[in-house]
């Protein structure tokens, strides 16, 4: 049996528990000629999402050549509408990677069984299965299907199964309690060797000093500090008898896990599920007037104090407190106790200023994309950069910009000018026209950097004859003009995928640059007053950028508009639409 992927996080040097912080991430795995490829990621960095196993609007050669996707997450629920579920039947080393296309040289490639952005009101979980929900409704996965779905797929990452509640809240004491208890059994359960995990060559190997799977687990808790007081403790305390025995070597559930996940989506709360008829009752504009920062509405439960470590593990646990604490309290509640050195994953974060906010007060070291994928699903071109150049925010008065240009907007039309204000493109740079006291930043994304082919396409033997440019001196990489905002608002107003499938590869490199932005900052950053700059920089960026999400909602406003004004009777919509504007304008 191959050897498993082996994923180590390293920081340079000490910083505080809960600050800033600069790492790197590295994958090694052995190849069936057992080469060694080591995959690294500096953090802090992103991940994608996909949909079955697919990155929306990007085709796998547009996911190899970016340099954004080289963390790719996989819900595996998607795929459960069969049985046996059809990855599972994909044989040969990396089956995961194999099955997807994935590039095992480039790309790590994680497994979860839901989608953490996905909070529709579901099924209770039972004490051996969790509801997953699929494209033929709801099935209920068990522990050992979990296992032997990851032991197939063999990811580079696995995160177990939690009992996170996807009912609406509040949630009672004895509903948090089983939380607890469930989610630490199920850590437990997968952490369990597979007789076939330990092979003699394996046996003398230190990687047999903790498990052979590289698992995340969701800190579980939702909005209670003390619950998640007590399931940090449940995974650092040391295991006797037949639980200790189950998961042997280990002697806690913290010495197999990698790191932590935290889903922020089902703590701001759970959505009513479409079909159901309270949601069919609710106005049109219900789940969109939630506040960046809105957690859990829990004003029906009773305020309580911290339990100590024996009450949280006897089981007996306080509600949740009467006003939510913020989320970064949350977060710290939950790592305050548990070891720094492990890396730390957040998803489901609603813009930059949150994601720069958990890394300055708790020091989150990788985040989901799903904001920015989200935004390009609505027309929505993201346009920041950190740090913020000094000429940007001097003026005092200098007005906060969005976030993004909604480039639905009619107003976009006759801007021929690349997406973002914040870069340039590589054509741009390559003229001579970035130069400056302050350089902008080249964005490389295929929208703003587009690239021929270095080679000329050689479809058959003959070709070789009339091109000769393989032959001769290196490749040079040639650049074109980057695609004008009017052109992609072309696209949107005439429904072609492409103007998608630009913004999401445009979302992507920017939300990608915002980091190695961070990354650069902290690594100028040494001595006493190592957090400083940091965190002055995170003000300018707030002081620059509007943090409300108005320009995502008009996008989506605008995407529904476009989207409905087609197809049968569109005529006889678009007349409507007509004579109630003369209406209004008369009324006027």
């Amino acid at each position: 049996m191959m050897g498993s992927p082996s994923l180590t996080f390293t920081l340079p040097h000490s910083v505080p528990r809960f600050s800033a912080r600069l790492g790197k991430l590295v994958l090694t795995r052995l190849t069936p000629d057992s080469d060694t490829i080591m995959i690294e990621m500096e953090t802090p960095n992103i991940f994608v999402g996909t949909s079955r196993g697919v990155i929306s609007h990007l085709s796998r050669d547009q996911c190899n050549s970016s340099d954004a996707t080289k963390w790719i997450n996989v819900p595996f629920e998607s795929f459960l509408e069969q049985t046996p579920p059809v990855p599972t039947m994909q044989t040969g080393p990396y089956p995961l990677h194999s099955f997807l296309g994935l590039d095992t040289r480039r790309h790590i490639a994680s497994l979860c069984l839901r989608d953490p952005l996905d909070t529709r009101e579901m099924p209770p979980n039972g004490n051996v299965h969790v509801s997953a929900n699929c494209i033929r409704g709801v099935r209920k996965v068990t522990t050992s299907d979990w296992r032997n779905y990851v032991h197939k797929m063999q990811p580079d990452v696995v995160f177990a199964l939690t009992d996170a509640p996807f009912t609406s809240p509040p949630h009672s004491q004895k509903r948090m309690t089983k939380s607890i208890e469930r989610s630490a059994a199920w850590v437990a359960d997968l952490l369990r060797p597979m007789p076939c995990d330990v092979s003699s060559s394996e046996l003398q190997s230190p990687r047999i000093s903790h498990h052979l799977l590289n698992v995340f687990v969701h800190m579980a808790g939702g909005t209670s500090l003390p619950a998640r007081e007590a399931f940090a403790f449940s995974l650092k305390e040391k295991l006797h008898g037949p639980e200790a025995e189950a998961i042997k070597p280990l002697h806690s559930l913290d010495e197999g896990i990698t790191g932590y996940s935290f889903d922020l989506a089902t703590l701001r709360g759970i959505k009513p599920h479409p079909n159901t008829s309270y949601h069919q009752s609710l106005p049109d504009h219900f789940l969109e007037r939630e506040s960046p920062t809105m957690l859990q509405n829990t004003s029906l439960i009773a305020e309580a104090h911290t339990p100590s470590p024996t009450s949280a593990s006897s089981g007996s646990l306080p509600a949740e407190p009467l006003v939510p604490p913020e989320i970064a309290s949350l977060l710290r509640t939950s790592l305050v106790e548990l070891p720094e050195g492990k890396p730390r994953l957040v998803t489901g974060s609603r813009s930059a200023h949150e994601m720069l906010r958990l890394i300055r007060d708790v020091g989150v070291d990788i985040f989901d994309s799903g904001w920015a994928m989200g935004a390009a699903n609505v027309g929505v071109a993201l346009d920041f950069v950190f740090p913020v150049p000094p000429t940007d925010c001097d003026a005092a008065d200098t007005e906060r910009r969005d976030l993004g240009h909604n480039l639905y907007d009619r107003i976009y039309a006759h801007q021929f000018s690349s997406l973002s204000d914040a870069f340039e493109s590589a054509a741009g740079r390559a003229s001579g026209s970035g130069t400056g006291l302050f350089p902008r930043r080249v964005c490389s994304c295929m929208a703003c950097s587009p690239r021929s082919p270095p080679l000329h396409i050689l479809h058959s033997t003959l070709d070789h004859q009339s091109y000769t440019d393989s032959a001769h001196g290196e490749v040079v990489v040639e650049y074109e003009s980057p695609y004008s905002r009017a052109y992609i608002h072309h696209l949107l107003h005439t429904h072609e995928m492409s103007a998608h499938t630009l913004l999401a590869a445009h979302n992507l490199a920017v939300l990608s640059a915002l980091l190695a932005g961070v990354r650069e900052v902290l690594a100028d950053e040494t001595g006493e007053g190592a957090g400083d700059r940091f965190a002055l920089e995170v003000e300018r960026f707030e002081s620059s950028y509007e943090e409300s999400m108005e320009v995502f909602s008009a996008g989506k406003k605008a995407w529904q508009d476009v989207d409905t004004a087609r197809g049968k009777g569109r005529l006889a919509r678009e007349k409507e639409k007509q004579v109630a504007s003369s209406e209004d304008r008369e009324y006027r």
